[in-house]
């Protein structure tokens, strides 16, 4: 018997589930590259928030002065200069001069500009390379405006004291920073531009400033928040000295430690012509309205003509005077 066998049927195969899409790797850079975007976004937003100046922010800024109050402030001086003329050749000038300087008020006028009178200790340093002598100063006079403009600086000669050796130019004076107007609101970022004289009583002639102002920031100075306040100033000069005058309002010690002879210098006089530029960054403790520390560094360019200066003629002679200088000083 035979027998036909036949190949069994199978079913078909079930149809093929769909392929799931494989899961890309996660990349292990892409977290802390989004936090640290995250952190600059956040960190850019709050240095707009903080440094844009709303309204609510501003705040005046001022000096502030009271009759009796007595501030000690620590001075250091540069200059880097030559003085030439037919008279005398080309000569140098360098001075390194430190000094002791006390301001005491003594009156404080309605709108706040002070009288103080400036007191000069502890002068030392040297000019040439040969060392200055210790001078007793009298003390002089400044006048100062609650927007820090220095209106009249007494004879003061050199930095906001007084040169025994009377180098500078006037208008070197001008320590103090130039603030807004009284009651202005001002915030970081803000500028102001200023015009002003300064008197100089003992000639003719006034001693003008521009001045361009930026309050550029705050800072902690020996722990009390401070303005920080940077100015841009121009000074032209075109202004007579009368020789007697200022040495006799200098006082007769200060005359003759220079050797001279007011008697001599009867006629004689110093006319100022030129330019001088200032640039300062100062800081103004916010709270108390006290100047703390400024900085200044700048050049001038000055003719000095001298009339009158017994030994050297009736002609008058010119001596031309230009250089650099800084200026620094910090509250004790």
């Amino acid at each position: 018997m035979s027998q036909t066998s036949a190949d069994p049927t199978l079913p078909p195969p079930p149809p093929e589930a769909p392929r799931a899409t494989p899961e890309p790797r996660r990349r292990p850079w892409i977290v802390p590259v989004a936090i640290a975007v995250a952190v600059l976004l956040v960190a850019g937003i709050g240095w707009v928030v903080l440094s844009r100046g709303d309204t609510a922010e501003a705040q005046p800024l001022a000096l502030s002065f009271a009759r009796g109050q007595e501030q000690i402030y620590e001075i250091h001086q540069t200059m880097d200069a030559h003085m030439s003329s037919d008279l005398i050749g080309d000569r140098p000038l360098k001075m390194d001069l430190n000094e002791t300087v006390t301001w005491r008020v003594k009156s404080v006028a309605p709108d706040g500009t002070a009288t103080i009178q400036v007191t000069v200790t502890d002068l030392s340093g040297s000019l040439n390379g040969e060392p200055v002598p210790s001078t007793d100063i009298p003390p002089l006079q400044m006048v100062i405006a609650a927007d820090g403009r220095v209106l009249s600086a007494g004879g003061i000669a050199f930095g906001g004291s007084a040169d025994p050796q009377g180098f500078g130019f006037p208008g070197m004076e001008q320590l103090t920073p130039i603030l807004p107007d009284s009651g202005d609101l001002v915030s970081v970022g803000d500028t102001w531009e200023k015009t002003f004289s300064q008197d100089f009583p003992y000639g003719d002639g006034t001693i003008e400033f521009t001045a361009s102002s930026t309050y550029a920031r705050n800072e902690t100075v020996d722990g009390r928040e401070a303005a920080v306040i940077q100015t841009q100033m121009t000074v032209p000069l075109d202004l007579t000295i009368n020789l007697s005058e200022l040495l006799e309002a200098l006082g007769p010690e200060l005359a003759g430690t220079t050797g001279a002879d007011l008697g001599s210098l009867q006629d004689a006089s110093i006319a100022y012509h030129g330019r001088g530029s200032l640039s300062q960054t100062s800081s103004v403790d916010l709270q108390a309205k006290e100047l703390l520390k400024t900085h200044s560094n700048g050049h001038f360019d000055i003719s000095l003509g001298f009339q009158g200066i017994p030994g050297v003629g009736d002609a008058p002679v010119d001596i031309a005077f230009a250089g650099t200088f800084t200026q620094s000083l910090d509250v004790r």
